[in-house]
């Protein structure tokens, strides 16, 4: 956007898939308004306008404001500055050029578009893995514990858990499911996750392969831009699930699930956000959906390490939720619960996500201890393996 501010009915906007000189098209515009500014998505059909989804208000723009449309597959993300406004779906158009549209007297500056013709680029190369893991042994209950290295979850080594089914139900395919601790190390202050899920016998029932870090401090599932040591969510993506993936897996399509509460409950919701093509479910129980400030809840400043990481990367706002929306707009991969300390918390957080289109389940309140063993985990497993397989194969 430039210095020159619109007026009256004006708008300007990007284009994507436009022919026949912009008679059809997918069109996102600042539009003036009369004074009341918002961002729209429009399709243009033979001429004729469309409005998808609501209006956005944002107010006067600034000069240097970066407006981008991009259209995937059926879904059309129109972003401010790299932050998703509006996200729709939609079929009518498949092919075409990007392009700039302007009302009035309105102006933009520079722009660029991809062009839908041109190759794409190769992906880039895996992430290359720095986990070390050595078996150590199973205890009486057939849970075998590792000694995990890992730059990104350090410094130092850490036991990581895992409980593999050894009777599985018949007909049920085999999945992976992330326990996710909220102490450090292997404390079990608020339960033993682990140890729950073996009391359940979830790893037969379900035919789960459970795995459940540790980590040196309390953990949010977040990487500090500060310390190399505090990667937590690389860790968990790029690290800890391609090693799960390569020495675990018995069919090589396992679904994989995350588990938690509290802080750890937050943690699953931005790990599958954030990650929809590594994590595939996440139930998460009693958490601070609505947490605004990185140390609110006496998180360790090596967590997040600055108030400006948790707000861009971590804190789960309106914007946030659309900007990772499209994923979850078509298959229910979140289940919620809640409560003891976050009941409001969660039914907030159940409202947020229905404005945003995103497909979950919330659980019927019930009042149950802020532990892992209080009756809520199944319940949680028992909507994963629903959620889980009415998913289709791609998603």
């Amino acid at each position: 956007m430039t210095s020159s501010q619109l007026s009256g009915g004006e708008w300007v906007g990007p284009a994507v898939r436009g022919t026949d000189g912009g008679q059809d098209a997918y069109l996102g515009i600042y539009f003036w308004n009369g004074g009341d500014p918002q961002l729209r998505v429009y399709k243009r059909v033979d001429g004729a306008f469309t409005q998808l989804g609501d209006s956005y208000g944002v107010g006067a723009l600034p000069a240097g404001t970066q407006l981008a449309l991009s259209a995937v597959g059926s879904t059309i993300s129109f972003a401010e500055d790299g932050v998703a406004r509006i996200v729709v779906t939609d079929t009518s158009l498949s092919g075409g050029a990007p392009g700039l549209m302007t009302f009035g007297a309105a102006t933009a500056d520079n722009w660029s578009g991809g062009d839908q013709s041109s190759s794409p680029p190769p992906p880039p190369p895996p992430p290359q893995s720095s986990i070390q893991v050595q078996f150590l042994g199973s205890n009486a209950e057939g849970v075998q514990s590792y000694n995990v290295t890992s730059a990104d979850d350090g410094p130092g080594s850490h036991v990581m858990r895992v409980l593999p089914p050894t009777d599985p139900a018949p007909g049920v395919p085999h999945n992976f499911l992330y326990v996710l601790p909220v102490e450090s190390e292997l404390g079990s202050t608020f339960g033993d996750g682990i140890g729950t899920m073996q009391s359940l016998d979830a790893q037969n029932q379900y035919n789960l392969t459970i795995i459940e870090p540790s980590f040196a401090i309390d953990p949010w599932y977040a990487d500090n831009p500060d310390d190399p040591n505090t990667q937590y969510e690389t860790f968990m993506t790029d690290d800890l699930e391609p090693w799960v993936m390569k020495n675990l897996a018995v069919t090589g399509h396992e679904q994989n699930w995350l588990i938690g509460f509290s802080k750890s409950g937050l943690g699953a919701q931005d790990l599958l956000l954030k990650h929809p093509d590594v994590f595939t479910l996440a139930a998460s129980w009693d958490f601070p959906a609505g947490m605004d400030n990185e140390d609110e809840y006496g998180a360790d400043p090596a967590d997040y390490g600055t108030e400006a990481n948790f707000e861009a990367n971590y804190e789960l706002t309106p914007g946030f939720l659309a900007f990772h929306a499209a994923p979850f707009m078509r298959s229910n991969r979140i289940w919620v619960g809640g409560y003891n300390v976050f009941g409001t918390d969660v039914g907030d957080y159940d409202s947020l996500l229905t404005s945003q289109g995103i497909q979950h389940t919330t659980e019927t309140p019930q009042l149950m201890d802020h532990r892992w063993d209080s009756g809520w985990v199944p319940i949680a497993l028992s909507a994963m393996s629903q959620d889980g397989a009415a998913l289709p194969a791609t998603f």
